[in-house]
């Protein structure tokens, strides 16, 4: 099953199941696939609008996506700390800033809750490093949510170090660094 899962940069025409994809990341709860009618809303409309656009945080510029069997089963949304305040003002004055200019920044991971605990997340997670190390970062961050075991134990798995508590957007974190190796 690994090798049949493929890392390909997102399009703009996956952006009905990268919005749901997104949304699962930002609201720390496991969806399928198609979302069920009663939980479509507006926040996952808006990502859609984003995802499709270029130059702000949501957008697929930004994001790689896991595919298996021609499906999409996960993404991963990450940028260069140094974009951050440019990608956000794209979206609006709502946006907090997350990262600091000197690390590459995961927003975003996700998988669909049928593809869980199989190795998908680590894969996406690696991604993001690569890329990273693409664009001239040693260091890598992210945001786990405190009480997202799974989230954190993954994370500490790939050896990132928890270094301190924050509040972001009224939920508390945990914000995690790793330092890339050559």
């Amino acid at each position: 099953m690994r090798d049949s899962i493929q890392i390909r940069p997102a399009q703009p025409d996956d952006a009905e199941v990268a919005a749901l994809l997104l949304s699962s990341a930002y609201t720390h709860t496991q969806l399928d696939y198609p979302l069920p009618e009663e939980h479509a809303d507006g926040w996952i409309e808006r990502l859609q609008n984003y995802f499709r656009q270029e130059g702000n945080r949501f957008s697929y510029q930004n994001i790689q996506v896991a595919e298996l069997d021609g499906k999409i089963v996960g993404l991963v949304l990450s940028f260069g700390g140094r974009d951050e305040a440019r990608l956000n003002a794209a979206v609006g004055p709502w946006l907090e800033q997350e990262s600091e200019e000197d690390e590459w920044y995961v927003d975003g991971l996700a998988v669909f809750k049928d593809w869980s605990r199989r190795g998908i997340g680590t894969r996406l997670l690696h991604v993001a490093e690569q890329l990273a190390r693409q664009h001239h970062y040693s260091k890598v961050s992210l945001n786990a949510e405190q009480e997202n075991e799974p989230a954190l134990n993954l994370y500490t798995q790939q050896h990132y170090v928890g270094t301190r508590k924050t509040v972001l957007y009224q939920r508390h974190y945990i914000r995690m660094i790793k330092i890339l190796g050559e």
